[in-house]
């Protein structure tokens, strides 16, 4: 009787000393942080006649289109931006953004 006793005790040591030794549970791979969005810049060349453009004088509100925020210099720029398809509309403000950032970097 002494000898199951002591078994059934070796045996339930055993087998507390196996589930607190089990392998830790497998963490959740990482998540991937979503990718940032590129910050709104403006443009102060206006896309449609390439002149820069005084923040005092501009004309009619600032459109966005992809990650610029574009100003007009007259009253007719914002209409014949809007007429543009939306690719046209991005090719002009990224040339507007290239040639207003060159402006700048010749300056320094």
């Amino acid at each position: 009787m002494k000898k199951t006793a002591l078994f059934s005790t070796l045996l339930a040591a055993l087998s507390v000393s196996v589930a607190v030794a089990a392998p830790p549970a497998k963490k959740a791979p990482a998540k991937k942080p979503a990718p940032k969005k590129p910050a709104i810049v403006d443009v102060w060349t206006c896309p449609i006649t390439g002149d820069k453009v005084d923040p005092k004088m501009q004309a009619g509100k600032p459109v966005v289109v992809g990650h610029y925020r574009v100003h007009f210099c007259c009253g007719g720029c914002p209409g014949a931006f809007a007429k543009l398809s939306p690719k046209e509309q991005l090719a002009k403000a990224e040339a507007a953004y290239k040639k207003d950032h060159e402006s700048k970097t010749n300056k320094s």
